[in-house]
């Protein structure tokens, strides 16, 4: 019902702001020029494209772009749970999956649900894999609908009063709550410093999508591998390489001593049992928190073009004069 009401201009679009903004209503952390902070152009897309390499990705929201701005010579790109693709790999050429996952769903996405998320839900191989149509595992599909359900009452609101005048006494409200007492809206939490904005279960150290939850070196190795099983799934399949990304919290970028840290990329990184090449962006991204958005949980422009320089130059490692590049890290 609101995509249709807001495909028919009945309301203004919900993520005009950011989602962080949409939580907090805090004002100074409006971003009133949304599309030119976030958006990409015809300039950030390759200048050259691979001859031999067609590209795969899985990702979440931080992979929204269009498959254009990447440079191989085909490419096909998979939303995170949103549905299953079924390809025919080309034997000609070499076929690369880069699979991006955010920090605070590692141990949420490759632990119990690794086989149900990357592995029915992903690519399927015309003649190597089954087609999967639906979710199998009940489990599987109960993670799924425990995320909607979430959502439901905070879709309402926004039906109901996401108006630019229900706004603005949104932001009279949550000022006077962050002035008089310190507090944001339940789902946000503010830095010490109050210059950067965060999701609640990233930054609260109870929360187990936190960063700041201890963990020991066995979730570490059970990740680590459930990562192999999964490459070794599509090495089967015919691909050349599987290739992961993991993406910081804002949190870690931001305010990464906020609480200890655990340092869960690090320490998947560095793990002797690891077998799957990374594209590794952490070390890049932590100098950069302004490449975060000020109203939102995700990354800017900025942030998607370091994704791209480091997808493409992979691919294009993958021709024949550039062997080094085929496992950046």
């Amino acid at each position: 019902m609101q995509r249709k009401l807001y495909s028919r201009g009945f309301i203004p679009d919900q993520y005009r702001f950011g989602d962080l903004y949409n939580i907090s209503n805090l004002e100074q952390f409006k971003e009133t020029h949304w599309a030119e902070i976030d958006g990409l152009d015809e300039s950030d897309k390759p200048g050259n494209r691979s001859k031999n390499v067609d590209l795969y990705t899985i990702g979440d929201s931080f992979t929204t772009m269009d498959t254009s701005f990447y440079a191989g010579r085909r490419n096909r790109h998979i939303w995170l749970g949103t549905g299953v693709d079924t390809v025919s790999l080309d034997p000609e050429v070499h076929s690369i999956l880069v699979i991006e996952v955010i920090e605070r769903t590692i141990q949420e996405r490759l632990r119990e649900h690794y086989a149900e998320l990357y592995i029915h839900r992903g690519f399927q191989i015309r003649g190597k894999t089954r087609p999967v149509t639906h979710v199998d595992s009940e489990t599987g599909s109960a993670f799924w609908k425990n995320i909607l359900n979430h959502q439901i009452n905070e879709r309402l609101e926004f039906l109901l009063f996401n108006s630019n005048v229900a706004l603005k006494c949104k932001e009279i409200k949550a000022g006077m709550m962050l002035s008089w007492f310190g507090r944001t809206h339940p789902g946000s939490l503010i830095s010490r410093d109050r210059r950067h904005l965060f999701y609640e279960i990233e930054a609260d150290p109870h929360s187990v999508l936190s960063p700041f939850t201890p963990l020991t070196d066995a979730d570490i190795d059970s990740v680590v591998v459930n990562m192999n099983r999964i490459r070794a799934h599509y090495l089967r399949a015919g691909f050349a390489e599987v290739y992961f990304c993991f993406i910081p919290n804002k949190v870690t970028v931001c305010e990464p001593g906020r609480h200890p840290h655990n340092r869960q990329i690090t320490r998947v990184e560095q793990n002797p049992h690891l077998k799957t090449p990374l594209l590794s962006l952490n070390t890049q991204l932590s100098h950069h928190p302004e490449w975060y958005h000020k109203s939102d949980g995700h990354w800017n422009a900025n942030g998607k073009r370091l994704w791209l320089k480091y997808v493409n130059e992979m691919v294009m490692g993958w021709e024949e004069e550039n062997p080094a590049l085929r496992h950046a890290y």
